[in-house]
Order: structure tokens, then sequence, then C-alpha cells
């Protein structure tokens, strides 16, 4: 008995897990902390982590981000926000540029995965959120499904938020908004 019981642990410790939770809570509960068993879901979120000063993905980045492109196919009424940090080591304008190219490789990624480029916002922070002593927690993209339009995305975090950059496509038009230029300023290119 205890033989059979063993097996089957260890074959199930073989078996992978299915990523992320069920993304659902109480429909009562105003502010959903976890997932729960009930009705409404709850829009995923995750991070991404990278090497001091890098901007390469690391092995298990690659698994996350086939994850969050199955969950961006089978729901077709959420926008990806792709928020690029570092730590604050470095100058600034160095830092912009590394959480740009950070937050550029995922959103690529994402769009080679089959996630239309439409629906992923980018939005760039640099070491404008770092924790103080370049702490490595810094060093991340953090994405997170939303059902806000591109506007209200950048009201929250553009003109309210520390951010510096934003990013996003229109119709295979590429948009973006800086901080540091007059509020509503927007910038195309093909």
């Amino acid at each position: 008995m205890k033989t059979l019981l063993a097996t089957l642990l260890l074959a199930l410790a073989a078996v992978p897990a299915v990523a992320g939770p069920d993304f659902v809570a109480s429909a009562e509960d105003p502010k959903p902390l976890a997932a729960s068993e009930s009705e409404r879901p709850i829009l995923p979120s995750d991070d991404i982590v990278f090497e001091h000063n890098s901007a390469a993905l690391i092995d298990s980045a690659q698994q996350q981000l086939v994850t969050v492109a199955r969950y961006m196919k089978s729901h077709k009424k959420v926008k990806l926000v792709v928020e690029g940090h570092t730590n604050n080591l470095g100058n600034a304008t160095y830092n912009e540029d590394l959480a740009t190219r950070r937050a550029d490789l995922v959103r690529n990624h994402l769009v080679a995965l089959g996630v239309p480029a439409d629906r992923i916002m980018m939005v760039v922070y640099g070491e404008a959120e770092a924790q103080p002593g370049a702490s490595p927690i810094d060093r991340r993209v953090v994405m997170f499904a939303t059902r806000d339009s591109t506007d209200r995305i950048l009201a929250k975090s553009l003109r309210r938020g520390q951010a510096l950059l934003a990013a996003w496509t229109r119709n295979g038009v590429l948009f973006t908004e800086h901080h540091r230029l007059p509020r509503g300023t927007r910038v195309a290119t093909r």
C-alpha cells in the first residue's frame, strides 16, 4: 500500500502544473485580492524578471509569455498592458531606455506568439517606481490584462502617474505619448 501511494505521489509530481489560478472572485467582493470559487473573473497579472543590466528573456519567462499569449487568445475583449521597470542604478536616461527595451522585447515576443499588436499597450516607468537601494525586484516587466480603453490607461499611468512614456498600436500605426511632451501630444509613426 505504501509503495502504491509513493508511486502515485511521484506520478503526480511528474505532471506539470497548469499555470495560473482560476482568476475568479466573489461577486460581492468590491476589491478582489485572490482567486476563489465564484462568478466574477479577475484579470490576471504577471511579472517577467530580468538579470541586472539586461533586456534578454530568462528561460522561465518564455513559458510565462506562452501562458499569457494563450490567455489573450481566449479572452478577446481584454488588452494587455506591458510596463517596463528598472532599478535605480545608472542614470535615468539609460534606465528609461533599458526599461523600454525590456517592455518592447516582451511585447514583440507576445506578438510573435499570436497576440495582436493592437491589444498590447506599453508603458515605461524606467526607475521612476524603483525601491531605494537598487532592489533586484525592480528589474522587471509587469503585465496585466484590462478592459480599460487606451485613453483610460493613459490617464491612469502616464498623465497621473510616474510613467515616462506609453506606446500602442492602432490599425498598424504605432502611437507614442511622452511624459515630457505637453499633455495630449501623440506621435504616430508607420
